[in-house]
């Protein structure tokens, strides 16, 4: 049996600047965000804008908990065993959190600034009993069966508070209740979920490992979210089986081919039609016709090695199907620059995958190592609505085609006292839409040198890259950056005593870039963190050994 207990207090302060213009996909062109937030009246920039956003968040939260997972277990012979394992976790949290809205409406010609606030409490119970039955029938069959039956609750609570009139804002927090917003949630959940998997070998090259998964969900949950006051009961059952296999031909060449088909849920509070409006810019609702979604995956590895030559070589191939998976789907109003999203099951689209692996040693101190890999893949979602009220417009679909290449090459140098490895990292994609004004092909790629210096009892390391990006709207991000990072170490008191120098960022050039392409949204983001900083570091490492007693 173990038992953990936790508790933790966390603060956040956030800062959010945003900007968004006319719904002209065919005419985007990038500005920076530092640039649509000086656009004064008479700029052309200004006159393409529609709303301007700054938003302040702080917020302190603490957690607590309790976890004690426990297990018994008894052994059948040399053939088997049964156990009995489970947890139970009792854990809280509390937040309070203040946001300071700055809105510009530039169409509308209108600004205002909106506090918030809002306390959230947590409370979850989580408890689960399961027992394990596993035994040999012979040497050529192994069975597995496995049962867990978990419970839990979870009450939530969250009352809003917001205000537009700052008379009403006491040492900064609104004091006007938002009933929209308030929320409260008690649910209880069930699951047992039965598996059942063998092992099966029978002749010595050939292995042989089925797999069932029968889950049983019941849910019942008491729900208010603003206006939205219901009780929901939802009983869902799933069924997953999939299938291994290993055939080692020889001593020299192995492969494997696997088959899974899978099941996903969706969260029971998704499925209800609340309407999330603390963003008064980006609102979410709830979608009661949200279905099921299903995926199967089939995959082929060939192992290769010649040993004499030092080679290891590796063929794969996988396709993935997807059944009614979830996109989500945007309303625009033009006039206001505000967005409203709803999860929806949109077409299922599927992915081939085909990997080439290969390393080989060059003779003692020099190894080359290679890894490839080729998709092809189709998905769906739907195209933005805009300025159209009418809850039951029949939104547009969107075909995505994906073609991608992602390339991993070093070439590595390696003896006793020093290791050199000169690398390539390939990433590119090419989209392409049923409105080519959408088609882009972003690439990213790094090439550098990596080595590590040992004289001891001091020890060296240092990173050397150059990071390249193209193709992307986001101009800031594409063109060349110098990426760096360096460290040195002495060791003394028998090595067990080590002062470290290290360096991040050397150069100051690192900003860390996001993209995300789907049939429906496309997103390039950056985000600055801590990154050009020098850090020290003192360890001890203790003496595991007892001393011998004279």
């Amino acid at each position: 049996m173990n038992v953990k207990a936790e508790y933790g207090k966390i603060r956040n302060t956030d800062e959010n600047k945003g900007a968004s213009y006319g719904y002209e996909p065919n005419q985007f062109e990038y500005h920076s965000l530092s640039a649509a937030l000086a656009a004064k009246p008479g700029d052309a920039l200004y006159e393409r804008l529609i709303t301007r956003n700054r938003n302040y968040q702080s917020s302190e939260q603490q957690t607590r908990g309790i976890n004690i997972d426990y297990t018994w277990k008894h052994f059948l012979g040399k053939k088997g065993s049964f156990s009995l394992q489970g947890y139970t976790y009792i854990n809280g949290a509390n937040e309070d959190t203040y946001i300071n809205r700055n809105l510009e409406y530039l169409r509308e010609k209108q600004s205002e600034t909106v506090w918030q606030y809002y306390d959230r409490s947590n409370n979850d119970l989580s408890t689960r009993l399961g027992a394990s039955f596993d035994y040999w029938f012979g040497k050529k069959v192994y069975v597995n069966i496995l049962d867990n039956v978990t419970y839990s609750r979870t009450r939530t609570t969250r009352d809003f508070f917001t205000d537009n009139n700052e008379q009403n804002v006491v040492d900064g927090t609104p004091t006007t209740l938002d009933p929209t917003n308030a929320l409260s949630n008690l649910m209880h959940k069930w699951t047992n979920q039965l598996t059942l998997k063998s092992t099966i070998t029978p002749v010595k090259a050939l292995m042989i490992m089925p797999k069932f998964s029968w889950n049983v969900y019941r849910e019942n949950t008491d729900y208010r979210y603003g206006p939205l006051d219901t009780t929901a009961v939802r009983t869902s059952q799933t069924y997953e089986p999939s299938i291994f296999l290993k055939w080692k031909m020889s001593r020299m060449r192995n492969m494997d081919f696997s088959f899974a088909y899978t099941t996903t849920v969706p969260d029971l509070v998704s499925t209800l039609g609340y309407r999330n409006t603390i963003d008064p810019l980006a609102i979410s609702t709830g979608n009661p016709l949200l279905r099921n979604s299903h995926s199967h995956t089939t995959t082929y590895n060939y192992h290769r090695m010649w040993l004499r030559k030092q080679i290891v070589m590796g063929l794969s191939a996988s396709y993935i199907k997807n059944i009614n998976p979830v996109a989500t789907l945007y309303r625009y109003n033009s006039s206001t620059g505000v967005y409203e999203s709803k999860p929806m099951n949109v077409k299922g689209g599927d992915m081939w995958k085909f990997g080439f692996n290969y390393d080989q040693g060059l003779g003692v101190y020099f190894r080359l190592m290679n890894k490839f890999a080729l998709l092809t893949s189709k998905s769906y979602g739907f195209l933005t609505i805009v300025d159209n009220v009418d809850p039951n417009a029949i939104p547009d679909l969107n075909l995505q085609k994906r073609l991608g290449i992602d390339e991993n090459m070093e070439f590595s140098y390696e003896a006793e006292k020093v290791q050199l490895t000169l690398f390539n990292r390939l990433q590119w994609n090419r989209y392409r839409y049923e409105d080519a004004s959408y088609n882009t092909s972003p690439l990213y790629n790094s090439a550098g040198i990596e080595a590590t210096l040992h004289l001891s009892p001091f020890e060296l390391y240092i990173r050397l890259s150059d990071d390249y990006r193209s193709g992307y709207a986001t101009s800031a991000m594409n063109g060349h950056k110098l990426m760096s990072q360096a460290s040195v170490s002495y060791g003394f008191c028998k090595n067990k005593c080590r002062l470290s120098l290290y360096v991040d960022d050397i150069f100051n050039k690192d900003i860390w870039y996001e993209s995300d392409y789907s049939a429906y949204q496309r997103s390039e983001s950056s985000v600055n963190y801590i990154h050009h900083y020098a850090n020290l570091r003192f360890t001890y490492t203790f003496d595991a050994k007892a001393k011998k007693k004279k």
